[in-house]
């Protein structure tokens, strides 16, 4: 178990809510412990990462609904040269493949403006329900290197309630989750891991007091997302043990 602690430790320093400028919302980041997501001089996002072939770092985009605009645009800059892919995750953790873009990147020491039109895939997914970006360097190789991300425009903006408003406990969890919500009421709970994919999800009658067991779930670091009717009401932390 003090392993089992320390290892959670250790991949929970990597967890990162980025505020980043030029936007119109929070922004949040997620990754395991292979990549490293600082916020730097309050401009952009330092990511360094020394990862796996298949391994990403995921942008958490709320309510964000791209069924008007379905554009991603943003400023990179990497160290060297690069391909830099992005799929798209929808509330249900359904991923679009088949029509991902990837971007080259030769490297230097200029931001790069990158707009990523996905209008197209409309027929694959429904963009008003997108959830998530995941960012693959080098998809497929091992990579180690540096970006920044700087700019990002989404189409709305992020409505989250402060933490005070959902209490989730215990967290870490070995077996019962229990979430309380002040105000706001819930209908359906639903756990990502680190890479923003959906791995269990449970629905009720609308309430603001909830029991679900958890111990199906294998250790490690996911993050929860209260929904009310179809809408993201609340995402956090959560450590399962």
């Amino acid at each position: 178990m003090p392993h089992m602690r320390l290892a959670l430790i250790t991949l929970l320093s990597t967890l990162f809510f980025a505020t980043v400028p030029g936007t119109a919302q929070d922004l949040q980041w997620f990754a395991n412990d292979h990549f490293q997501l600082t916020e730097i001089s309050d401009e952009a996002l330092l990511v360094t990462y020394q990862k796996q072939p298949w391994e990403a770092f995921t942008l958490y985009v709320g309510e964000a609904d791209f069924s008007e605009n379905s554009v991603l645009s943003f400023w990179v800059q990497s160290t060297g040269s690069i391909n830099l892919r992005i799929d798209l995750v929808d509330e249900a953790g359904n991923q679009a493949t088949e029509h991902t873009t990837e971007i080259k990147l030769e490297g230097g020491n200029e931001f790069v403006p990158v707009s990523y039109d996905f209008g197209q895939l409309a027929q694959k997914i429904d963009l008003s329900s997108i959830s998530h970006f995941h960012f693959y360097v080098n998809p497929g190789v091992k990579a180690k290197g540096e970006l920044l991300i700087k700019n990002i425009k989404l189409p709305k903006e992020i409505t989250t309630p402060t933490k005070t408003d959902v209490l989730a406990f215990p967290n870490p969890v070995t077996d019962m989750l229990n979430i309380k919500t002040v105000d706001q009421l819930f209908d359906e709970i639903i756990i990502f891991d680190v890479q923003g994919k959906a791995v269990a999800r449970t629905a009720m009658s609308a309430t603001n007091d909830y029991e679900w067991r958890l111990s199906h779930l294998p250790a490690g670091l996911y993050h929860y997302q209260l929904n009310y009717e179809a809408k993201s009401i609340a995402i956090d932390r959560l450590i399962i043990e």
